[in-house]
């Protein structure tokens, strides 16, 4: 493998959740009375580029997005449809990298929930720390999460990348000082380019499969 220690965002990039985060924040408006006036589509791309980047978008008030929170974080009975799954080829990835001898860990905007997934997927094994909003770092792009997995578990910097479905992702690991990967993005930005056609990052892949292959874990 080209690197032995793999820090991962959850959303969008090991687990299937932005089809379940578009219909949390369609159930809102729905509740809201509201739901024609927005485009899903485009709230999509929106949402793909960060939360923040949708609120802007759709002009929601901090209340509404608030309800969009609670609804999105759902789980169990209440969680709602489509659930949050990981992607087919996400503990395969995963797994291989433990048993080439390499590590993984875990650095989410999402709170706790994340860990509880990945628990209740029988992947919790597979990783070596979590980083969630429960830690209070600022959020990404910022380095200060990256740098703390890397000062907590004495990784080398040089053997280390941050991988995520949006910019946002692996840029807390450029800026950070080490390298980034773009896997599973989107078909296209609000403004209908390529997020690969953007992106600076060293690696861009279509899925976890390719990006695996791409830097020898697979």
């Amino acid at each position: 493998m080209i690197y032995q220690n793999y820090i991962w965002d959850f959303d969008g990039t090991i687990f299937d959740s932005y089809p379940h985060i578009l219909a949390s924040l369609f159930k809102v408006f729905e509740e809201q009375g509201t739901a024609d006036q927005y485009d899903r589509e485009m709230c999509m791309r929106h949402l793909l580029v960060s939360f923040g980047e949708m609120k802007r978008y759709t002009g929601i008030s901090d209340e509404v997005y608030a309800a969009f929170s609670e609804h999105q974080l759902r789980m169990g009975e209440d969680e709602i449809e489509p659930k949050v799954v990981p992607f087919a080829d996400a503990a395969e990835v995963l797994a291989k990298i433990r048993e080439n001898g390499g590590r993984n860990f875990l650095y989410t905007h999402r709170n706790l929930t994340s860990i509880e997934y990945v628990r209740n997927f029988g992947l919790f094994e597979l990783f070596d720390g979590f980083v969630t909003s429960a830690d209070h770092f600022p959020s990404k792009p910022a380095p200060d999460a990256v740098l703390a997995i890397i000062d907590r578990y004495g990784l080398d910097p040089k053997e280390t990348i941050m991988v995520g479905d949006r910019e946002i992702d692996g840029m807390s690991g450029v800026n950070a000082g080490i390298d980034g990967a773009l896997v599973n993005f989107p078909p296209c930005l609000p403004d209908g380019t390529s997020p690969a056609d953007k992106s600076v990052m060293k690696y861009k892949a279509n899925s976890l499969t390719e990006f695996a292959k791409n830097v020898g874990i697979l």
